[in-house]
């Protein structure tokens, strides 16, 4: 601009004095070369030619009144205008420092700017800025990357751990290892919003590259995608290694959906489908999928909610599927839904699926224990111990009696417990069972099939339990002492199950000969045990003697035996407990 004005103003005073010297005349302008060519089309724009059209070393110019027009080898004609742009061109070196225009010049009026071979030249109004090198390489390279970089903000510069950087409008470049690595539009501002080089993701590790019509670039803190419908979100450690671990953007999770963060007890980031969490406390990273449970589970607070974090992946089961929580477990059933349940009901569910069917509603704890409506059954687990819930309610009327074929029909037992003041009977009896004589199709007497939950107590609280077992104990010819053992176990199962509940231990039904011998020895025991045990104890040793009782077979009453039994055993009871 300034060889403009100068040049103007010697042609105007001369021009004045009417005098005009041969080297200020216009040149002649060629009308083949590729530069005479460009200048015929912008003739209006550019007057008339300063000087010949000249070439040398492969550069070929010819300055106008208010430009100059440049030719390279190839061919290839363009405008440098004297503007802002074209005067930091000829201050900064020209062709020689910047090379040849490589476009012509493009923006607004007051933003213009142009591309040359080895840098850009870029004006605001307020001053020039130049992008050239490798940053200049890398502008060029993602110019049509949406939107591409733009106007650069800042020079080029050492960041404070020494990188070189240039920052544009459109995203940052970053120099490493002698290669420029842009980040570019939705992807570099969310690379900026975690801090940029200086936050989790750091420095971008190589170029954003394209997967399908997704985008992703990888930093040494993570990666970035970016999808029209999710925008750009970054995946960062520890959640990198899981993402990729369950297949990334092409498995079950897809694209994340929104950034990493705190929850009670861990951090959280949620994907298309599904979500990541972690916890605190081991470190461990479990998934919830999109679907029912995961559904539930938000809906029930998430991880802030009463089932905590994920303890464990999603589980397919013939039927359903379930996932398990620090504070409980769901579980999924095709055609009824998802339910919530305590952890130590679904260890029940889960050793046996069968037993009891699908649950069909959620768990629920009161003061008795944690309840669990099943199809096929009621239950309450209270202290490690399955209570089943009865049709008709155990209370203070009521005698839970645990037997063996002693108690069948309207037995001597029955009788007794309601002659005693009990009229609601609620009757365990199994034939050929015992304290250690197994109960058939549980493989384990009484003690062990209460202990271990195979056999279900009703809930609630009896006026008194009535332990009448033994005789078969006796048949198997069982050590007593291994039976008044098994006797123990079962009596503290039944104290915790029925803490406000009398417990009476009944001996074996026998008669006075020498071929009951072992069903009097085997009453003696569970006798003796139970009253060194703190609970009632009623000996029936000879009674079927003593009460001319009739009898079946060798063991068992007949129902006028059964009768002839009942009033005295109704007596002991009622002495027994003092009523």
């Amino acid at each position: 601009m300034r060889r403009l004005l100068g040049t103007v103003a010697v042609v105007a005073a001369l021009a004045g004095a009417g005098v005009l010297l041969a080297w200020q005349l216009p040149r002649p302008i060629s009308e083949t070369s590729a530069i005479g060519a460009l200048w015929h089309r912008h003739s209006d724009e550019l007057g008339a030619a300063w000087n010949p059209e000249a070439c040398a070393g492969g550069v070929c110019v010819q300055d106008y009144r208010r430009g100059s027009i440049y030719a390279g080898d190839s061919g290839s004609a363009h405008i440098v205008r004297d503007d802002a742009v074209g005067e930091a061109f000829r201050e900064r070196g020209g062709v020689a420092a910047l090379g040849l225009p490589i476009a012509e010049e493009s923006g607004s009026a007051d933003r213009p700017w142009q591309a040359f071979q080895r840098a850009g030249i870029f004006s605001d109004g307020g001053g020039t800025a130049l992008v050239r090198g490798p940053f200049w390489q890398s502008w060029l390279r993602y110019s049509q990357e949406r939107g591409g970089l733009g106007f650069p903000k800042t020079a080029e510069h050492a960041d404070r751990r020494g990188t070189r950087v240039q920052e544009f409008v459109n995203g940052v470049v970053y120099l490493r290892d002698g290669k420029a690595v842009p980040t570019i539009s939705d992807i570099a501002s969310a690379h900026r919003r975690t801090g940029g080089a200086f936050g989790p993701l750091g420095y971008p590790k190589s170029t954003q590259r394209a997967v399908g019509d997704r985008l992703v670039q990888a930093f040494d803190g993570g990666e970035v995608w970016w999808s029209g419908g999710t925008g750009a979100v970054s995946v960062q450690s520890p959640f990198l290694t899981a993402y990729r671990e369950r297949g990334g953007v092409g498995g079950a999770l897809g694209l994340p959906t929104a950034e990493a963060s705190r929850v009670a007890g861990g951090s959280m980031q949620p994907f298309q489908g599904g979500v990541l969490y972690r916890s605190d406390s081991d470190g461990a990273i479990r998934a919830t999928s999109s679907g029912d449970i995961q559904t539930r589970y938000e809906e029930l607070g998430g991880p802030e909610g009463e089932l905590g974090l994920p303890a464990g992946e999603k589980v397919d089961v013939p039927g359903g599927r379930y996932q398990s929580f620090a504070g409980g477990v769901l579980l999924w059933h095709e055609g009824a839904g998802v339910f919530r349940m305590d952890a130590g009901n679904f260890a029940v569910w889960a050793a046996d699926p069968g037993r009891f069917g699908w649950p069909v509603k959620d768990s629920w704890t009161d003061d008795r224990g944690a309840h669990q409506d099943w199809q096929k059954a009621q239950t309450v687990l209270r202290e490690g111990r399955l209570l089943a819930v009865p049709q008709t309610p155990v209370d203070a009327s009521t005698a839970v009696l645990l037997c063996d074929s002693q108690c069948d029909g309207d037995s001597w037992i029955e009788q007794g417990a309601r002659g005693a003041g009990f009229p609601n009977i609620v009757k365990l009896g199994f034939g050929g069972s015992g304290y250690l004589a197994p109960i058939r199709g549980l493989g384990a007497g009484f003690a062990e099939s209460v202990a271990s939950n195979r056999l279900l107590l009703p809930d609630g609280d009896p006026g008194v339990v009535i332990v009448t077992l033994g005789g078969n104990d006796a048949a198997q010819q069982r050590a007593t002492v291994e039976v008044a053992a098994a006797e123990e176990q079962l009596i503290g199962a039944l104290r915790t199950i029925y803490p406000h509940a009398a417990i009476v231990v009944d001996g074996v039904m026998s008669r006075n000969d020498a071929a009951h011998a072992a069903r009097r020895a085997m009453d003696a025991a569970v006798t003796e045990r139970a009253r060194r045990l703190g609970v009632h104890a009623i000996s029936v040793a000879g009674w079927v003697s003593d009460y001319a009782a009739p009898q079946a077979d060798n063991v068992h009453l007949t129902p006028a035996g059964h009768d002839r039994i009942g009033p005295h055993y109704a007596d002991a009871l009622r002495a027994a407990l003092g009523r």
